[in-house]
């Protein structure tokens, strides 16, 4: 299997159904993974802005993270606003971009442009995957920070190459559940009793 057919099954293992993006040449093993996928639609966007909102929104709306994806350099940058907006309104949200190869490039630095740098202060987690066999805990580690304490923005970049290497089977991580405390209605009242005196 591919990092990117194992990226998409830890996806849909957390419970995906939806990504907005617009497609690029640097994410097509992802969207080939993509397109086998029975439990996740692309919600294909004209512009990665508008893929950031939908997904920040979705985040608002389900309490779990909206994800989207852009290509790299300046369709990855594009998602700086609605990062900012997820990370300030606390909504759940995972942005992934695809890279250019970082083992062997033809092209050099064309559009290399520090996503995972820029991203630091605006999310909650910022980071490459460099190799197949970190996708499973990336993104369960990814989906966990998005979702829990504040709810915020998470960023990963998955380059060309590292898309389309080879991965052994590798076990997905079963998904946390949460639990918080709650307060039985005779403490709310006797605080509610307080407080108004």
């Amino acid at each position: 299997m591919k990092t990117s057919g194992l990226f998409i099954k830890a996806l849909e293992h957390e419970g995906v159904e939806y990504i907005f993006g617009v497609p690029g040449e640097e994410n097509l093993d992802f969207l080939e993974s993509l397109r086998n996928s029975k439990s996740i639609q692309l919600i294909l966007t004209r512009h990665e802005q508008a893929a950031g909102s939908m997904a920040a929104t979705y985040g608002r709306l389900t309490g779990r993270p909206g994800v989207c994806l852009s290509t790299l350099g300046p369709g990855a940058t594009n998602f700086v606003t609605a990062a900012a907006y997820a990370q300030l309104v606390a909504m759940p949200m995972l942005m992934i971009s695809g890279q250019k190869p970082i083992y062997h490039s033809k092209q050099g630095r064309f559009q290399i442009v520090d996503v995972v740098g820029l991203m630091r202060p605006l999310t909650k987690l910022s980071c490459q995957i460099t190799h197949g066999n970190n996708v499973a805990s990336t993104v369960r580690e990814a989906v966990r920070l998005a979702a829990t304490e504040r709810p915020g923005a998470v960023y990963l970049e998955l380059p060309e190459d590292v898309a389309a290497m080879d991965t052994g089977e590798v076990d997905l991580f079963n998904r946390s559940i949460r639990t918080y405390a709650t307060a039985e209605a005779s403490v709310l009242n006797q605080a509610r009793s307080k407080i108004q005196s």
